[in-house]
């Protein structure tokens, strides 16, 4: 398949999934930009996120379960509220903002990573050399249990302290989102010319 077939695809691909609501409504202007340049098609994408989640056991993806997911940031109480469904191991995540861009070549891709490096994005980097795949995110994460064997095991005003460091790592990488943005937008001719 040609870059342009590869691109249309996954161009329908996402216009389905934002009709589905699948997309971070946050972060669909950023891809409509990247989207917007002959040579990027974005693949994957979260604008950030903060959850609760049960993990029966550490690495076990296929059987956690998510208390409570937010793309904002969030009262402490909603913390408490969703640690109510903890039944294992449940932690409180803050990931920062990730997006995934296959690019037309690898000079695309050089040019994407120093546009995301000079926003902020330090784990930028190709992922798969088939489509150059460039995963663009950054380090603001913060991952901690908050109860174990379904019992509680931090204090109020541990939550407390904790939500603020998530909303705070969430709001971090919401601003590179926003720096990305108007980065793109600067060098849109010299991009245009890729």
């Amino acid at each position: 398949m040609n870059w342009m077939e590869f691109k249309k695809t996954k161009l329908e691909k996402l216009e389905r999934a934002k009709e589905r609501e699948e997309v971070d409504e946050d972060i669909i202007p950023l891809l409509d930009l990247i989207n917007s340049f002959d040579c990027f098609v974005t693949t994957s994408s979260c604008s950030g996120r903060i959850v609760v989640l049960d993990v029966p056991k550490i690495g076990d993806k296929l059987n956690a379960k998510f208390l409570g997911k937010w793309h904002r940031t969030v009262d402490w109480k909603e913390i408490v509220r969703a640690l109510e469904g903890s039944s294992s191991t449940t932690w409180l995540i803050s990931d920062p903002p990730i997006i995934h861009v296959a690019c037309r070549d690898l000079e695309c891709a050089k040019a994407l990573m120093r546009i995301a490096n000079d926003s902020g994005f330090r784990r930028c980097g190709i992922i798969s050399l088939n489509r150059f795949v460039v995963e663009i995110t950054s380090f603001e994460r913060l991952e901690v249990p908050l109860a174990v064997n379904g019992r509680i095991v931090v204090s109020e005003d541990y939550i407390k302290i904790l939500t603020d460091f998530a909303n705070e790592k969430l709001l971090r990488g919401k601003e590179k989102l926003e720096r990305f943005k108007a980065k793109l937008l600067d060098r849109k001719s010299f991009l245009q010319a890729l």
